[in-house]
């Protein structure tokens, strides 16, 4: 699995390369210096959307230790993230890197473990909601796009089912069960043999969670919402910069329909190649041209280069 996704990113970072020559550098350069001295504000979205992010995790987490605070869980999964990003593990490489951290706090590890897998399974369907409403507000942007919404809307149904299939089996016990059936068939690794008790506890934590604490998980879920959201207003905020304002709505609807290409590329690093085409493709959907589109993806590029950097500092810290 992971010489396939080295070779996909390999393929994607051609495809990369071929865009920018497309474009052309002097065009590049003449929107990236449009944007003057106002770089800074590209960085402040992303911030606020790690912060609800690490809010909501603070929920999720029951018996968070005294000393973990809000911030101290927006380096950690600053950190975590950047891990996900950049290394060629379908976008889960940072989360053994938030859990054992956090054991570190004082988190009984499963508990830890179970934290990270909620949060994913949150995050996933507080994407799909984010997805499903750019779909609906998308042909009232662009009429014409009604044409592509039934490829839009399957891609959307499958994600949908992956994550909600994700959430059912992470509360039904998914680890013991795994290990019964390995242990009958005399499959069972000989590194498992002795985690019967952590799974079991872990299946627990998992399960224990949605059915004791609904409350937590709505207003985790309502967190995860409101930093999609928040991506809306940094496209918005990118495109103004760029010389070429758009509609709030419009902003919403290329950011949702964009993440759904990139989740759709999940198993590339970072998405390369599937973040750019995606978003290119959408530019020209909603009539913004090839050249804008391209101005937009390299923009947010520059944006994510910037918090993978932060991210892998605390990595480097941490160890």
């Amino acid at each position: 699995m992971r010489s396939l996704n080295l070779i996909l990113l390999a393929i994607a970072s051609i495809f990369f390369v071929w865009i920018l020559q497309e474009v052309g550098w002097d065009t590049l350069s003449h929107y990236l210096l449009q944007v003057g001295w106002y770089w800074p504000l590209l960085l402040l979205p992303y911030g606020l959307v790690n912060w609800l992010e690490s809010l909501s995790w603070k929920f999720i987490i029951v018996q968070l230790p005294e000393k973990t605070t809000v911030w101290r869980l927006f380096w950690l999964r600053l950190g975590g993230e950047a891990l996900n990003q950049l290394t060629p593990t379908a976008s889960l490489g940072g989360e053994p890197f938030k859990a054992s951290r956090l054991q570190a706090e004082g988190l009984p590890l499963e508990k830890a473990s179970a934290s990270v897998v909620i949060q994913k399974g949150i995050l996933v369907l507080s994407l799909i909601l984010y997805i499903f409403t750019g779909l609906a507000l998308a042909p009232h942007f662009l009429p014409e796009a009604a044409k592509h919404m039934l490829f839009l809307g399957l891609a959307a149904l499958g994600l949908a089912a992956a994550g909600i299939t994700f959430v059912v089996v992470s509360s039904r016990g998914p680890c013991g069960n795994s290990y019964r059936f390995l242990s009958r068939r005399g499959w069972l690794p000989q590194c498992l043999q002795a985690q019967e008790g952590f799974l079991l506890d872990l299946d627990t934590a998992m399960s224990g969670f949605y059915r004791q604490y609904p409350a937590r998980a709505a207003l985790a879920f309502l967190l995860f919402f409101l930093s999609w959201l928040l991506h809306s207003v940094e496209v918005y905020l990118m495109f103004w910069l760029l010389g070429h304002p758009i509609s709030w709505g419009l902003a919403l609807c290329l950011d949702s329909l964009a993440m759904l290409f990139t989740a759709l590329g999940f198993f590339i690093p970072a998405a390369m190649g599937v973040q750019e085409g995606g978003n290119i493709l959408l530019a020209l959907g909603f009539n913004l041209g090839f050249t804008l589109g391209a101005a937009f993806s390299i923009l947010r590029r520059i944006r994510e280069a910037f918090w993978l950097s932060l991210g892998l500092i605390v990595v480097w810290r941490e160890k």
